[in-house]
């Protein structure tokens, strides 16, 4: 029933209502009181229902509850006398709000004293219709119950950055096709999705799960690079050599101090084709070469070499400057696209590479444009998609390397933006999870991870 009781009490912060014996409560039920006095209507959160009885006697709950087990053992029946009035529950509520000339306002002041608490209709919530964006995510849901209104984010905000966190099978994966199918519905934005696990393409190749492959819209909007073999379309994942910097290099190897000297020595003398160049060099012709930035040992030229050497036999690097997916990337996520890049059959240290070169390529190519208001106009809000974020976005990490770092910072002046996916807030960043703007939490089970989120929220 619409109707579900009256306020009894308490205060700003908690507000408890009286509802009948044989209503049904759940937590997380969004109720309307109307203060009927200022018609004013306040939205209410259900945290704790509890039990009530109408009775002078303390202690009479207690006792009836003897008696009734006395006459169990005797199989006999217990008769109350006006059940549905005496007995009933009670509603404890978080104030979420209340709308005053269709603004939502903060719950500052309470309804007045036994005003009518309800369940909301539709109309109740259209004053949220001008705070829903164009990227659908899903329906309100209040409860056990999903009700018909559809929720959104605006795509115009993507480079202000979002945060999905929740433990494994809390519909992180889920939530993520979901906004990527709203992305190739809408056509006006960019979204560059890295996937390790291979859950996007086609649903993990679970035959019940569908994948973005089966959106209507994927032929013309959807680009997939992969570096295993697909069943459906797809494009095979390369970059050049030429693309790779230092920074993703020492983003995924560990360097001492002189070895880091080396390296930008290195990139200094060959320039971008660097990695080229270490490899074909003798670790004698290196040293003599870098001499004249200073001495270093064979020892210190040798391990970059041996790297340089590991980097160039990956399969997905090609030598040749046009053998690379990177300006098809950009290219198509200007057009509002959505590309998916699947390295599921690939190293942890293959794929951060591969995914810290595409990126820098698209912040790049974004904070270029800047510089020119006329093409930057034309540049479509684009959205990094990270999953396992927390291997980039760590306490530990080095931030002056760390292109991920770098768009949680200064992505929302380029028009770029990242979206973080992971099972473990905690082990980011504070000051880069206090970037995040819109934070979606499906679920998580440690207390420190929820914690470090309400820290960083923009709003409790």
């Amino acid at each position: 029933m619409d109707y579900k009781g009256r306020i009894i009490g308490k205060s700003i912060t908690e507000i408890y209502f009286r509802t009948f014996y044989e209503e049904e409560l759940h937590l997380g039920d969004i109720l309307v009181a109307l203060d009927e006095e200022r018609n004013l209507p306040f939205y209410l959160r259900i945290v704790d229902v509890s039990y009530g009885v109408e009775a002078t006697d303390p202690d009479w709950a207690s006792r009836t509850a003897g008696n009734m087990m006395l006459l169990d053992r005797q199989n006999e029946s217990y008769q109350f006398q006006e059940k549905e009035r005496r007995l009933f529950k009670i509603g404890k509520c978080v104030p979420l709000g209340y709308v005053k000339n269709n603004l939502f306002k903060k719950p500052k002041t309470i309804p007045e004293h036994f005003s009518r608490v309800r369940t909301p209709n539709n109309e109740d919530f259209l004053f949220l219709k001008k705070y829903m964006g164009d990227v659908e995510v899903g329906s309100l849901r209040s409860g056990e119950d999903i009700l018909d209104f559809k929720i959104g984010i605006s795509g115009e905000l993507f480079p202000y950055h979002i945060g999905i966190f929740a433990t494994t099978g809390m519909g992180k994966s889920n939530l993520m096709k979901v906004l990527a199918s709203s992305v190739l519905e809408s056509g006006k934005y960019g979204m560059l999705i890295l996937d390790p696990h291979g859950e996007y393409y086609d649903g993990g190749g679970d035959p019940k799960h569908k994948g973005l492959v089966d959106h209507p819209l994927a032929k013309d909007r959807l680009r997939v690079y992969s570096s295993r073999d697909l069943k459906g379309p797809y494009n095979k994942l390369k970059i050049s050599s030429k693309e790779i910097e230092i920074k993703d290099v020492r983003h995924i190897y560990g360097f001492t101090q002189a070895q880091v000297e080396a390296l930008y020595a290195m990139a200094h003398h060959f320039g971008r084709d660097w990695l080229e160049g270490v490899k074909k060099s003798s670790i004698q012709e290196l040293a003599m070469s870098l001499s004249s930035g200073g001495a270093f040992f064979e020892s210190t030229i040798g391990v970059i070499q041996r790297r340089a050497e590991q980097i160039l036999r990956l399969p997905f690097v090609h030598g040749d400057p046009q053998v690379s997916i990177t300006l098809n990337v950009i290219n198509d996520l200007n057009l509002g696209k959505v590309v998916l890049i699947d390295t599921s059959n690939m190293s942890e240290q293959e794929e951060l590479l591969i995914s810290a070169v595409l990126a820098r390529a698209v912040f790049s190519r974004n904070r270029e444009a800047y510089q020119d208001p006329a093409k930057f106009k034309k540049i479509l809000p684009t959205l990094i998609v990270m999953e396992e974020a927390q291997r980039v976005l760590s306490q530990k990490g080095e931030s002056d390397i760390n292109i991920f770092a770098q768009v949680s910072r200064e992505g929302r002046k380029f028009k770029t933006g990242l979206c973080a996916i992971t099972q473990q807030p905690k082990l980011i960043d504070e000051e880069l999870l206090s970037q995040f703007n819109t934070l979606f939490i499906l679920g998580l089970a440690d207390e420190r991870d929820r914690n470090i989120l309400k820290s960083s929220a923009k709003q409790d």
